[in-house]
């Protein structure tokens, strides 16, 4: 029985894809930058697809469960940021034909803000949790933990920090759960968005 997570391969790639489309369908960022439900998923899972096999070809996606129940994509200290090759870049192309680039110039000023966030509290050295998401009926049974503890036993045996951020208010006890601390909250303008910048330091 697999009592943590692990590091994926590409051959989880679909999967990975579509534990995280489901997790973050009601996510207030996504709701923004894809505003229409009924096309929501199939454009998350075209985003995610593309999205997680960079990360997942970078050594950056670990995953729990078999099948997997939940997915995070972290960085780590040692790992530069991610530079998409022209390649890759061909994985992205099935998005022009969705709302996801109307969407994403629209959320433009949260993005901004949370590279503003991440760059302010975060500019040494560090663990980053990019993203996480366990499936709907996963949720509440611990997926979360064995995605997260592991990274931050890391960071502190490395004795650095570790950092994330969330637009989900609910989220920021889960993270101060794990020794995260609030370091600002951050609403944008016109968006009806907040950014919750959030960071731990070793133990």
């Amino acid at each position: 029985m697999q009592t943590n997570s692990r590091l994926l391969t590409v051959s989880y790639v679909e999967q990975a894809a579509q534990v995280i489309s489901q997790a973050f369908f009601n996510d207030p960022l996504i709701s923004f930058v894809l505003p229409f439900r009924c096309t929501r998923v199939k454009t998350l899972h075209k985003f995610f697809r593309a999205y997680g096999e960079v990360n997942i070809k970078n050594n950056r996606g670990y995953g729990f469960g078999e099948p997997l129940q939940g997915v995070a994509y972290w960085k780590s200290p040692n790992q530069d940021n991610l530079s998409i090759s022209v390649k890759s870049l061909t994985l992205f192309l099935p998005l022009l034909f969705t709302f996801y680039p109307i969407g994403y110039f629209r959320a433009k000023a949260i993005f901004q803000k949370i590279d503003e966030l991440h760059k302010k509290y975060a500019d040494e050295p560090h663990y980053y949790l990019d993203n996480i998401g366990v499936i709907p009926n996963a949720q509440g049974k611990g997926v979360s933990s064995k995605l997260i503890r592991p990274i931050l036993e890391k960071a502190d045996s490395q004795k650095v920090i570790t950092y994330t951020d969330t637009v989900t208010q609910s989220n920021v006890a889960l993270y101060e759960h794990f020794g995260f601390q609030c370091v600002e909250e951050s609403s944008i303008a016109n968006t009806g968005i907040t950014v919750w910048a959030l960071r731990r330091q070793s133990t």
